[in-house]
């Protein structure tokens, strides 16, 4: 489809809005959406929703939400927009190809011998020229062994430190390096602030999970239960937190997870019971 053919469906989702007098923050509120996730769908951008299970997913709860029959506007998106979803593909293909793939035979057994040999030479070569290149004052004296390395103000920015004394010049020099360093930090122009501010990271948490498949599903937002129950294969449900979004999935191989705006792919196995924790900082399994 190209941009300036129009399907109809972000014009009936946007007549129907204005016709109950709600504004796109009104809809986004009560759906935990982002009001400009719907105005891509009134615009016609669903490219912007990284794929078409993320896509009808929206289209299907923005159009509840109004009280319209999601299904003609479903059926108009898989008539002239919906392609092809790489990430449902893959899921597919894993599992055909899995099954498909003739099993591999066994290597015979003196290619492991062979390999075991040429490790072991390979490793008494490199010993051997590492042992024979290293100096007597390069040797770590065997008390020494396993002692931690050198902290930062002991060597890190000492360029003399492991090399013998030549006078109180060397030091001085590498001194009046480390200070100009510093002084050229504190005298700056703060670019190095801005940097860091622009690479902290996002202070809220917004998560959209899409349903390949039907899973219980156990939402807790910043410790409050805000959803438990079975969500239906097709679904796609955006929560929004300010500190961190739990979910625990039923059917976590069932479910592809995005938060704030990275897709994180499934979640886990299929028929496996996992619980996610997502915050601003990333995701991890509890």
């Amino acid at each position: 489809m190209t941009e300036d053919v129009s399907t109809g469906i972000g014009a009936t989702l946007r007549d129907a809005r204005e016709n109950q007098g709600r504004s796109l923050e009104d809809v986004a509120g009560a759906l935990r959406a982002r009001a400009g996730q719907l105005q891509a769908l009134e615009d016609e951008r669903f490219d912007t929703f990284g794929g078409d299970v993320y896509a009808k997913g929206f289209l299907k709860s923005y159009a509840s939400e109004l009280g319209l029959d999601p299904s003609p506007l479903l059926e108009t998106y898989r008539r002239e927009v919906a392609h092809d979803d790489p990430r449902t593909a893959t899921l597919v293909g894993s599992d055909v190809s899995a099954q498909s793939k003739p099993p591999r035979a066994t290597p015979p057994a003196w290619i492991a011998w062979v390999l075991v040999v040429v490790v072991v030479l390979a490793g008494v070569t490199v010993l051997s020229t590492v042992g024979g290149d290293r100096s007597p004052e390069q040797a770590v004296p065997r008390e020494d062994v396993g002692s931690p390395p050198p902290s930062s103000a002991e060597g890190a920015d000492d360029p003399d430190v492991g090399e013998a004394d030549d006078g109180p010049a060397d030091d001085d020099s590498g001194d009046d390096e480390s200070n100009e360093d510093d002084e050229a930090d504190d005298d700056g122009d703060g670019n190095g602030d801005a940097d860091e501010a622009e690479d902290a990271d996002p202070d809220s948490v917004n998560v959209v999970v899409a349903l390949e498949e039907s899973s219980w599903m156990r939402v807790m937002i910043d410790g409050s239960l805000y959803l438990e129950e079975i969500v239906p294969a097709g679904e796609t449900l955006p929560f929004e937190g300010e500190q961190e979004v739990e979910i625990r999935f039923g059917n976590a191989g069932g479910v592809i997870a995005e938060l704030n705006g990275e897709d994180l792919g499934v979640q886990g196995n299929r028929g496996e019971v996992v619980t996610v924790r997502f915050t601003p900082d990333g995701s991890e399994q509890v």
